[in-house]
This record gives C-alpha cells, structure tokens and sequence, in this order.
C-alpha cells in the first residue's frame, strides 16, 4: 500500500511513518521541518506546507491511503510562558481542506484523520478533570480548530476514519487498548506506537470507514477481557 503522511515531522506523524515502513508499505513523509522528518530508506521525504495547496498536491498523487496527522507544533504549557507560535491556529482546518481538495481531484479516497478526544461528538464527555487541564493549558484555540477539522472530513464524500486518542505518550507498544464507535474510554493516556498500529489495522484491514473511533489504552487486567469495541 502506498501511503502519505502529513504532519510526519511530529512525534505521531514519525512514529506512524516508521511502522508503516516496518510493515512494509510504501511510505511518503510530508512535512514542514526537514531535519525532523522520518529520513530512513524506504521513505520518500517532502519537505511542505500543508497550507500551501500547490505542495500538498503532488503528494497525494498516486498514493491509495492519506493519513492526517497535523496539529499544533507549539507546547502549551510554553504558550502559557509567552512562547511565540510558530503554527497558525487553523493548520489542521486548512490543511485538511487542502488535502481533501487533492484527494478528491487525484481519485484518492482512502483516507484516517487523527483527531483528539473532546473534540466534536466527545466534547460533552469530557471529565470535569479533563475540563479543568485544558482550561489551565487554554486549549480551547487547538480543539476548535480540530472541531473544524473534523467536520470538512464528515463533509468529503471520502473513505474516511477519524480516530480521537486521548493523551499521546512516548511509552512502549503494549498491543492493548480500547477502540470505541460510543466515546468509551478507559485510561487517560496511549502510546504513539499503539496508535500507530491502531491505524495500520484500520487502514490494512479497510476497517471502520465513515466512523468516528475513541481510541485509549488498557491496563494489562482490563485487557483480559473482550473490549474492542467495533
């Protein structure tokens, strides 16, 4: 299969170029910053603005599945401290329109978005723990964006999957976690690489098309018993 990744100078975007590689497919890697982008062999590398439409274009040509996996580059709690943004507040909006506009005109139409959990259907599940950290780290700004995001992709007419993880870390594969079609969750947090294979799965296996999924880890008891949810 081949696949492009946008957004693949991010922490997720390296990760899932990485295992699509080791699965072996045929992997390109879009993104803004060069020296963070996935140079491996196998991998072909664009260096491009998702923004601009004339660079996100060509990417997506020939490819048969287009993974999403923009977002805001600029740390919050840095924000916080009166960090400068070097990200527009509307990348994934714009960006994903961009690439939906591709896709449609290159006959592309497989294609995952990742999201984030309290984002459209799941923003009235929210915890009032979880009301509170994006209160303190102002994310409101971030999740509107991705509120937007996930409504072009509703409205494409594409194959798509948008997929909302809670909290992302940098922790080891587990192989366990929760896929939810009714925005359950169990722990607060994934893994980047769990999630990354939660895509290949989902992109592999031509799974949840046209659906919204939940996807949060499973502490090892939990995972005895029989909650994926599809």
């Amino acid at each position: 299969m081949k696949v492009v990744v946008f957004g693949a100078s991010g922490k997720l975007g390296r990760t899932l170029a990485l295992s699509l590689l080791t699965a072996g497919h045929e992997v390109t890697a879009f993104g803004r910053d060069a020296v963070k982008l996935p140079a491996r062999p196998g991998i072909s590398v664009i260096v491009g603005d998702a923004l601009n439409p004339d660079e996100v274009a060509p990417a997506v040509t020939g490819q048969d599945a287009v993974v999403v996996s923009l977002g805001d580059s600029l740390n919050p709690i840095a924000a916080r401290l009166g960090a400068r943004r070097n990200t527009p507040a509307n990348i994934c909006e714009i960006g994903t329109a961009n690439v939906i506009a591709s896709m449609s005109v290159a006959s592309v139409n497989r294609l995952v978005c990742i999201s984030s959990y309290g984002v459209g259907d799941t923003r009235d599940a929210l915890s009032p723990a979880y009301r509170i950290w994006f209160q303190i780290l102002q994310l409101k700004e971030q999740l509107a964006d991705k509120g937007r995001q996930e409504a072009l992709v509703k409205a494409s007419g594409l194959d798509w999957t948008l997929i909302q993880p809670v909290g992302l870390t940098d922790g080891a594969a587990t192989g366990r976690w929760l896929a939810s079609l009714r925005g359950e969750r169990r722990k607060r947090t994934i893994s980047r690489v769990d999630l990354s294979a939660f895509i290949l799965e989902t992109l592999v296996g031509g799974r949840h098309l046209r659906e919204s999924v939940v996807l949060s880890g499973l502490t090892i008891a939990e995972s005895q018993f029989p909650t994926k949810v599809d």
